[in-house]
């Protein structure tokens, strides 16, 4: 993996000169230094900075003259001149810390630990940039803080501590996100793709450098963005998609030769150099190869050196020309840094197989004698993870037969308390609603009695009604079984369209002694077109809670008003049929009339004419209202009256 040496060095050339430039004193020179470094003319940027250190020395602040060597040290890097970057770093040190100016110090130590780093020289590198951020954090500098946090994350991804680098890249998008960072973002997404190619996962890299590239490309950042494409086209190239990846590497190349980033082109040519191979055109691969060189030796940047002789010794391998494959195969265990020397050597060793051949053999038949042994052992270990695999799948057997009895009685717990909810509830109705009828009966019974009936005329009126109270009985007891009947499996309602105003009238008619006998005066408005969707049974049975408690709690002679309309219900968003019934009785108090609403409490109060009730009646009309998908609303004054709202579902066309 090489790409991560360009992708870190951008971020941190980029934050140095937003964070600087701005900052810098305003005099005449120091200004136009300013407008070159910021459209990247570094030989202008170079000799304007030194004139403006001219002025510095004769008529400004110690805090100005570092600003400017650092800013000139920052350039230096940017074009790959990493001693003279490191004197001017060197200088603010000297003198910065004679007086204590630790934000440039902080700035200087940062700038040298990247340098150090190109060097190969990673514990000093890792010590300066330690230094550095611990300044920046107490400074509470963010932006570079970021930034000097992201060159500690390139150490350790040079170093193959990922888990790491991957940490302080989260950390710096997390910063760089809210405060809205743009560079930061930017410098962060590129790192995370960074670690993404370490870990082979060259497709996630590329949505990462994507991300990175949109930023750059949207904030006018060329620079950066031509080393985006760089490691763009370097996943594409792990990819095998050599094609794509030149045309990044391409559109890398001309950006990073337009603003001399050599230490950027030495990777864009070794890696169209590796294309170039693997597409079998050598001459340019080679052509590609001995450019990267050229620049190494130029910048002096030796730490991608052994992997471009790498390459290149690859590459005359391939051509099938062994001895200069192998000549250049020397100078790459020279150049390969004294960790990895054992490995080089067994590369070197690939190579110069043409020439042992017969110490391969050797080598082969040991390994398949070594591998033979390997075979047995796997074999052992094979048949004791089969055996595990037979106890571990009889296991698992058994606890899902053990699972699924668990759940077949749970099951069968849950129908059976559904079933004794679904008796309570029937017998509660049973109940409730019969005593309407019953009711009727016995008033009536009590007037025979009393002698009200003094001839024919009127005893035949009484006896008339009591046969209507009995027949709604039976009816009633009918409908009932045949409810519960067909409801063994819970409350399942069926509802279907039905005529508001016909169902309404049945209801008043169960109830007409009772209105008689109060002398209650009846308005029945609701228009016969009204039609509601709901079941026909517990429809009947919130009408007739509904009337009776308005009967209930009415003065002898009061009125009762019963009226519908369709309405567009803010609660459920759909439209609904409100039918209203108003009384003129006892009404009672808004905190009353909301605990009603609210509350499933079995209550029951007496009414005017001393009427005794269950108290089941309210909590039948919610619970059957509720079943229909709709939902009650009462309004009432102590002494004025009361006004019951159900609302329906609109029948469906």
């Amino acid at each position: 993996m090489r790409f991560d040496i360009l992708s870190l060095s951008v971020v941190f050339v980029f934050f140095l000169f937003a964070c600087d430039i701005s900052a810098a004193p305003q005099s005449n020179s120091l200004t136009r230094a300013d407008s070159c470094a910021q459209v990247l003319n570094f030989d202008c940027a170079i000799e304007l900075y030194e004139e403006a250190l001219l002025f510095q020395d004769r008529d400004s602040s110690l805090n100005d003259f570092l600003k400017i060597h650092n800013l000139i040290g920052d350039i230096y890097y940017k074009q790959g001149y990493f001693t003279k970057a490191n004197r001017s770093y060197q200088l603010v040190l000297k003198y910065g810390q004679q007086y204590k100016e630790e934000k440039e110090i902080a700035k200087a130590l940062m700038g040298q630990s990247h340098v150090l780093w190109r060097y190969g020289d990673n514990v000093n590198s890792i010590q300066n940039i330690l230094k550095s951020i611990g300044l920046f954090r107490s400074l509470k500098d963010t932006a570079n803080l970021v930034s000097a946090s992201n060159i500690l994350g390139g150490i350790y991804v040079s170093t193959g501590e990922l888990e790491k680098a991957e940490e302080i890249y989260e950390e710096t998008l997390s910063i760089a996100i809210a405060g809205k960072d743009s560079i930061g973002m930017a410098s962060s997404y590129e790192y995370i793709g960074v670690i993404r190619s370490f870990n082979k996962q060259y497709t996630e890299a590329i949505k990462f450098y994507l991300k990175s590239l949109s930023i750059n490309l949207k904030i006018g950042n060329e620079l950066d963005a031509g080393i985006t494409n760089a490691n763009i086209g370097e996943a594409y190239l792990n990819l095998a998609d050599y094609k794509i990846a030149l045309e990044y590497l391409s559109v890398a190349e001309e950006i990073l030769t337009r603003h001399n980033f050599n230490s950027g082109l030495i990777f864009v040519n070794y890696c169209a150099g590796e294309c170039y191979m693997r597409l079998g055109q050598f001459i340019r691969a080679h052509q590609r190869f001995d450019r990267s060189l050229e620049l190494i030796e130029l910048t002096g940047e030796s730490r991608e050196q052994s992997t471009v002789l790498e390459l290149k010794a690859e590459c005359f391998e391939l051509e099938g020309k062994f001895k200069s494959a192998y000549q250049v195969q020397k100078e790459y265990t020279v150049a390969k840094d004294s960790l990895n020397v054992s490995n080089q050597n067994e590369q070197l060793m690939q190579i110069m197989g043409q020439y042992e051949f017969e110490k391969k053999e050797q080598e082969n038949l040991f390994l398949q004698q070594e591998n033979e042994l390997k075979e047995k052992e796997i074999e052992s270990k094979q048949a004791q993870i089969r055996l595990q695999y037979a106890i571990g799948a009889i296991l698992l057997v058994f606890l899902i037969i053990v699972i699924f009895l668990f759940a077949k009685l749970y099951k069968n717990k849950k129908l059976l308390d559904e079933a004794n909810q679904t008796k309570n509830k029937l017998f509660a109705f049973i109940a409730h609603d019969i005593k309407a009828p019953l009711g009727n009966l016995q008033m009536l019974v009590h007037m025979l009695d009393d002698g009200f009936a003094q001839n024919k005329v009127e005893q035949s009126k009484v006896l008339s009604e009591l046969n209507n109270c009995a027949y709604s009985v039976v009816q009633l007891t009918d409908d009932l079984i045949s409810w519960s009947v067909a409801q063994q499996d819970g409350l399942d309602f069926q509802p279907e369209n039905l005529v508001l105003g016909e169902l309404v009238k049945d209801a008043l008619e169960l109830f007409k002694p009772q209105i008689d006998f109060k002398k209650i005066s009846v308005e029945n408005e609701i228009q016969p077109y009204l039609e509601v969707y709901v079941d026909k049974k517990a429809f009947l049975s919130i009408m007739r809670n509904v009337i009776s408690n308005a009967i209930k709690f009415s003065e002898t002679g009061g009125e009762i008003a019963l009226s519908a309309k369709e309405v567009m219900d803010k609660k459920s968003g759909r439209a609904m049929i409100e039918l209203r019934c108003k009384d003129e009785g006892v009404g009672m108090s808004k905190k009353k009339a909301e605990q009603l609403v609210k509350s499933n409490r079995i209550e029951t109060t007496r009414g005017t004419a001393n009427e005794k009730g269950t108290g089941l009646g309210l909590n039948l009309i919610k619970e059957f209202v509720q079943k229909s998908e709709g939902h009650i609303k009462i309004k009432s004054k102590e002494s004025v009256g009361t006004r019951f709202s159900v609302f329906l579902p609109v029948a469906i066309e």
